[in-house]
């Protein structure tokens, strides 16, 4: 029985990283997968999952707003793909509720696994992206990616926005970004302290 799966983390979690090891493992037996990601997600090559930790760019299909499972069905029709093993999906945080519903059909109906990598929480307080809410609401395993707090050994559960050396805890939840000291403007995966109480920013390098 096919399920859809939520894997999730702070930025710099190795999130891609495990997709892009997901992918293998279905790629090295010889099974057919789609990978996805919203094409909202600017930072690098749009038409790959990029990982710095493995140093890796796995080609995948953008997603913008329109249907997923007409995008799927062109997909498969144009690669003559006969049987998805698995679907899986980069930055779910940046998918449409509507978007989730129709990967709930695919794992129901279709009985494809989905397994989508993302954020949580945005820089905002409380504020959840609309593709995680809905993937929270939703799924049928919720997985957290661990990593620990930049500033401290606990675990980091909060992303933290930083701009000209200061944090910023209000604003739109979707501001593309990355983690990029030396930079006016970057994001710190950080504990729920370090959050509210973060050290001197300015000094960062």
């Amino acid at each position: 029985m096919a399920k859809l799966y939520f894997k999730h983390g702070t930025m710099n979690s190795s999130k891609s990283a495990q997709l892009i090891m997901t992918a293998h493992n279905y790629m090295s037996q010889g099974k057919d997968i789609i990978v996805l990601k919203p094409s909202r997600d600017t930072r690098w090559d749009q038409d790959k999952v990029v990982s710095r930790a493995i140093q890796y760019k796995l080609p995948c299909h953008l997603v913008d707003d329109e249907s997923i499972i007409d995008k799927i069905d062109r997909i498969t029709f144009e690669k003559g793909i006969k049987n998805i093993h698995a679907i899986l999906i980069d930055e779910a945080q940046f998918l449409k509720t509507k978007h989730i519903e129709e990967l709930v059909t695919i794992v129901d109906e279709y009985n494809i696994p989905v397994i989508c990598f993302g954020l949580k929480n945005s820089y905002v307080k409380g504020e959840l992206f609309e593709g995680s809410r809905a993937l929270l609401y939703y799924a049928d395993k919720i997985e957290e990616i661990k990593t620990v707090c930049k500033y401290c050994d606990r675990k980091s559960t909060m992303n933290l926005r930083v701009v000209n050396g200061k944090p910023v805890y209000s604003g739109q939840p979707v501001v593309i970004g990355d983690i990029s000291n030396g930079q006016n403007e970057f994001y710190v995966q950080v504990c729920r302290k370090h959050y509210f109480n973060p050290p001197n920013l300015s000094l960062e390098k």
